[in-house]
């Protein structure tokens, strides 16, 4: 039996989606449908394509083949046929962004895309893992680095700072920052996502001696981070992109003024085919437009 294009579009398919319940809403059939054309193809190739797993479905190793020849052929279908039979299909942008990032600069913000852009739908995953846009269902990557990634495109968003931000309670209570120095007087909460603080490399930038500071709870997560120095815990040394709305609406103050600039950015990380897409140049565009 040869393999229908219906059944490899539906591989596709469910390949982007992750899952084939969500496969079977896409392409309007049954899961039972969906089940037949998948074991179609994998009788066809003689191999597993997918496995099962806790979480779901996952490419196997001749899956993630299978999509690899087929992802850009697809698209290219997909696009051709909404730039030249229907001005009413919806755009879909699948994007993978760090849970910080997520809350602090695209979420508070995505209502303004979406009311200019009513036709592209967005579905964010936040996750602090590094996804494969080749294999995953993932249009877009937001990433933060020197913005080399090899096979990839990216497009520069934000350099954003380290600055020092506290509770106005807590500093209502303890000694007044007049000099970076200053913030040895409180105690500091740590990132543990490195080997080596940012605080450690924020007091060897000022030749600070930071033997005597007195560290606090150590979070991984930058939102948690935010949250302890939202109660008072101590001050945090975070990227101001982070704390933008806290330092608005003065749940939260900028402690001291020695601010230091990151030689890394933010950036929009996706394959070359994708990039070409107009949904994602759009996307892209308005992300330069609030991140800056």
């Amino acid at each position: 039996m040869v393999t229908r294009v219906q059944d490899l579009y539906t591989f596709f398919v469910i390949a982007r989606a992750g899952s084939m319940q969500k496969a079977a809403q896409e392409l309007g059939v049954t899961p039972g449908a969906i089940s037949q054309r998948v074991r179609a193809i994998e009788e066809n190739c003689a191999k597993r394509l997918f496995s099962r797993s806790r979480k779901g479905i996952e490419l196997t190793k001749a899956g993630n083949n299978l999509w690899q020849d087929l992802e850009a052929s697809f698209l290219q279908i997909e696009d051709s046929y909404q730039q030249h039979f229907t001005h009413n299909l919806e755009s879909h942008i699948r994007i993978s962004a760090a849970p910080t990032f997520g809350y602090s600069c695209l979420v508070p913000r995505l209502g303004e895309f979406s009311a200019a852009n009513p036709n592209i739908k967005i579905t964010i995953e936040t996750d602090d893992r590094i996804v494969d846009l080749r294999t995953e269902p993932i249009d877009l990557a937001i990433r933060h680095g020197l913005g080399k990634y090899p096979g990839f495109e990216s497009q520069w968003l934000s350099s954003p700072e380290l600055i020092v931000v506290a509770s106005p309670s807590l500093l209502q209570q303890g000694q007044e920052i007049s000099e970076a120095i200053d913030c040895l007087n409180y105690t500091l909460i740590q990132n543990s996502g490195s080997a080596c603080s940012d605080w450690n490399l924020w007091c060897q930038a000022r030749n600070i001696d930071d033997a005597k500071a007195h560290y606090g709870p150590a979070f991984k997560d930058d939102f948690l981070i935010v949250k302890a120095a939202l109660e008072g815990q101590g001050l945090a040394l975070l990227h101001d992109i982070y704390v933008q709305e806290d330092l608005k609406e003065h749940r939260l103050i900028q402690a001291c003024k020695a601010a230091w600039p990151t030689e890394f950015a933010y950036y929009a990380v996706t394959t070359k085919n994708t990039l070409e897409r107009p949904a994602i140049q759009k996307f892209i565009t308005w992300l330069k437009s609030i991140s800056n």
